[in-house]
């Protein structure tokens, strides 16, 4: 068993006991991804589970797990810069290896957690906007996924 800090698009977070290969019934999809995730800007990454297909399924953005996401790919924590590689739907936070969440990870989600619901309280039209261009590109995506197995056919 592993323990993982799951943290939903709308904030609420837990800690969770799961079996790694088992961690899609928490995610919402069979369809199973990883990335490498940061809290600051210290070279310190971890790793975020989720639904590879939550976007185009229509899932709401996960703005914490797309914060870690930017700042990991960047070295920048700038808030929400790129609403194309957003992660959507509920996201598993775990040691970079796949092991237990830490009390470091968990701080990092924290502070997370805080920054992003300063922004939008701070800078509501932004966040609309963000949100909006993350649900309107998983459309677009299940668009194009619609139409190429339609061509396959």
């Amino acid at each position: 068993m592993i323990t993982g800090f799951l943290v939903n698009p709308d904030l609420t977070r837990r800690k969770i006991e799961f079996e790694l290969e088992h961690a899609n019934q928490f995610l919402g999809g069979a369809t199973e991804d990883r990335v490498a995730v940061a809290f600051q800007e210290d070279g310190s990454h971890y790793a975020a589970l989720f639904n590879a297909e939550a976007k185009a399924e229509g899932a709401e953005p996960n703005p914490v797990a797309s914060l870690a996401r930017n700042t990991a790919d960047t070295g920048n924590p700038s808030f929400l810069q790129d609403p194309l590689r957003a992660i959507s739907g509920a996201v598993i936070f775990v040691e970079s290896e796949g092991g237990d969440v830490t009390d470091e990870i968990i701080e990092g989600v924290e502070n997370s957690v805080r920054a992003v619901e300063n922004y939008r309280e701070d800078f509501e039209e932004e966040y609309r906007l963000w949100r909006a261009a993350v649900i309107n590109s998983g459309r677009a995506e299940a668009a194009a996924k619609r139409q190429a197995h339609t061509d396959t056919q």
